[in-house]
């Protein structure tokens, strides 16, 4: 029997594995996203990958144990939307997206400590968001929630004003695509019973 690691203190992430009833242990990572030129969907897979090693590096004993990491990107034309670092960051986040459709990535990647082997799997959902006038934008601004999250916007929250509809996954854009998680599991040989109680 394995224990569960989620190497991130996501609020959303914790949120969704609690509501599923998995035992598991949140561990931070350390690990510092930087973007660069690379596809969307590469990127985010090797951030995934990067934030989980890292939580083994600093925590060995943890390696015989699953060790979940998650990084979600906003996909606009190709390029990386990520945390935006000022309000006037956000507000162009915004405004790019305004009347337009982007997507939402989110990289899952898995160190199984039972087998010694990482699994990893992208999950894509298509939002398409309203035509934003500049005042929904700025009185949007002024909720702070835009803070940390990806693109700009939380979904769960006021954010879903501005969503016309998606096309896929909606726990993907919260930050973990429970399905796809669910289905690594199985993949494996692993049933959501086995994993203990912390």
């Amino acid at each position: 029997m394995q224990y569960l690691i989620l190497a991130s203190t996501s609020p959303r992430r914790q949120e969704l594995l609690q509501k599923l009833g998995v035992a598991f242990e949140a561990v931070a990572s350390d690990y510092e996203e930087v973007f660069d030129n690379r596809p969307p969907r590469v990127q985010a897979l090797h951030l995934a990958r990067q934030k989980v090693e890292a939580v083994l590096q600093h925590s060995p004993h943890l390696a015989s144990e699953l060790v979940l990491g998650a990084d979600t990107c906003i996909d606009l034309d190709g390029k990386v939307l990520g945390k935006p670092a000022s309000r006037r960051e956000a507000r162009s986040f915004l405004q790019h997206m305004s009347g337009r459709t982007h997507q939402v990535i989110t990289a899952l990647s898995l160190w199984n400590g039972g087998i010694k082997e990482f699994h990893a799997e992208p999950e894509t959902t298509i939002i398409h968001v309203a035509r934003l006038s500049g005042r929904e934008i700025e009185w949007y601004l002024d909720t702070g929630e835009w803070e940390g999250a990806a693109g700009g916007y939380r979904i769960q929250g006021r954010g879903s004003l501005f969503v016309d509809r998606i096309e896929g996954c909606f726990f993907n854009v919260m930050g973990l695509p429970i399905r796809r998680f669910y289905g690594m599991l199985q993949s494996q040989g692993i049933d959501v019973l086995d994993i203990a109680p912390l």
